[in-house]
């Protein structure tokens, strides 16, 4: 429920692709431009998403209260975080090497 209400927040009017600037001239740098930001936009979930889950990994621990099912779960929990921003990490790299390499 909570992610429903994230993603209800986000406001995505700045992610336009006019057709009308596509069928006058060049469509490259137009649609570069839409690719870019919708790059940017997942970026910006995503960074948020992980700040999240880090958050809530970090209560999960301070709630353990010793009991070591919930120490692991917490830490499954910030592993799973981390290997999340890793993919993200890695995805944008690959998509700037690929993008000049173009």
């Amino acid at each position: 429920m909570l992610f429903m209400h994230l993603l209800a927040s986000i406001d995505l009017t700045h992610v336009s692709l006019p057709i009308a600037a596509l069928m006058a001239g060049d469509p490259l740098p137009q649609l570069n431009k839409f690719v870019q930001q919708i790059e940017t936009t997942v970026r910006i979930v995503g960074g948020t998403v992980f700040l999240i889950a880090v958050a809530i990994a970090g209560i999960m621990r301070m709630v353990a209260f010793g009991n070591e099912r919930r120490v692991a779960l917490s830490n499954m929990a910030l592993t799973a975080a981390v290997v999340g921003l890793i993919i993200m990490l890695m995805a944008t790299a690959l998509s700037q090497f690929i993008g000049k390499a173009f």
